[in-house]
């Protein structure tokens, strides 16, 4: 991350309080196991970050201290979200402070989900180079209605994440990106999900965290 010429690309993700993010696994995990997961999940998404090339910079957002800490041990810069309580909108208000501050130091921002634990360094690799084809562009999750990636080169952003919003990317006019990129596709909702990532393979401390789940 950082160490080439090549590297021109500021990431962004943005992690929820762990107690409240990813309620649809309660009913197969304990709300202390959920958070570990949960963290976990952000650990590997970071980590594979890391390893691509092009990747300049990786800020979290979140107001999380355990997730903000966690972060900073992985080299990520941490914002504390300044999102009020009640916002109508908090997860693309979170984004929109994060690309402030990331577009100071280079024009192209790519917002990534933070629970891929299946992501490989190379899909995000070939989806940033895909991606520099367009001004605005997406990549979807496994299910077509979700966004996994929001990638922007010299343009805003413009984040539309929420319900359906893979639609509402595109209607925005970004550009769906449609490599086979199973990994970076598959984000964690329900336990199905999950299950998809484990067949894929999941990264070292998400694996550690689902020891003993069959």
């Amino acid at each position: 991350m950082g160490g080439s010429s090549q590297a021109d690309i500021g990431l962004v993700i943005a992690v929820k309080r762990l107690a409240a993010a990813k309620t649809r696994l309660a009913p197969v995990f304990s709300s202390a196991t959920r958070e570990a997961v949960v963290l976990a999940m952000l650990v590997d998404t970071v980590t594979a970050a890391a390893a691509v090339p092009a990747v300049q910079s990786i800020t979290v957002v979140t107001p999380d201290d355990v997730a903000a800490d966690a972060a900073r041990e992985l080299g990520a810069r941490v914002l504390a979200d300044p999102t009020p309580d009640g916002h109508h909108d908090p997860l693309n208000n979170a984004i929109a402070v994060a690309e402030r501050t990331v577009r100071a130091e280079t024009p192209n921002v790519v917002v990534l989900q933070g629970d891929l634990p299946a992501l490989q360094p190379h899909e995000l690799g070939e989806a940033i180079a895909a991606g520099r084809a367009h001004q605005r562009s997406f990549v979807c999750d496994r299910h077509g209605s979700g966004t996994s990636a929001l990638l922007a080169f010299g343009v805003g952003l413009d984040p539309r994440f929420g319900a359906d919003s893979a639609h509402r990317h595109r209607r925005s006019g970004a550009v769906e990106l449609t490599g086979v990129w199973p990994g970076l596709r598959c984000d964690i909702d329900t336990p199905d999900d999950l299950l998809e990532a484990r067949r894929l393979g999941v990264g070292a401390a998400t694996a550690r965290a689902l020891a003993g789940f069959r």
